[in-house]
């Protein structure tokens, strides 16, 4: 897709990857970065395509910050934290959970 004609102006690569690993929507991006018609339809569009280098960096970002989160967790229970144990848990089983749907049906 990178030789294909865009409607993008600049290269939102890294702002999507910081995007992304602070889990905001494809369209909350798109708002962040003042996106309006076209442009907007087509960045989203990008964010949710498979393949894509914007959907790409847009995983990649999400990946980062969903490890930073299970990082201090992990730390917290290590320290004794209760809390930290039960949402470690909780995050862990979820991504199982999430990681099968992905497989399995594509979502």
């Amino acid at each position: 897709m990178e030789n294909e004609l865009t409607l993008l102006t600049q290269d939102y690569s890294s702002k999507v990857r910081t995007f992304g690993s602070l889990g905001y929507s494809s369209e909350r991006i798109a708002d962040l970065l003042g996106l309006r018609g076209a442009e907007r339809a087509e960045l989203i569009l990008r964010l949710t395509t498979p393949g894509d280098p914007l959907n790409l960096e847009y995983r990649n970002g999400a990946v980062a910050g969903e490890w930073n989160i299970d990082a201090g967790l992990a730390k917290k229970a290590e320290a004794g934290d209760v809390d930290a144990v039960k949402m470690r848990s909780d995050r862990i089983r979820d991504r199982k959970v999430a990681d099968l749907k992905r497989e399995k049906f594509g979502l």
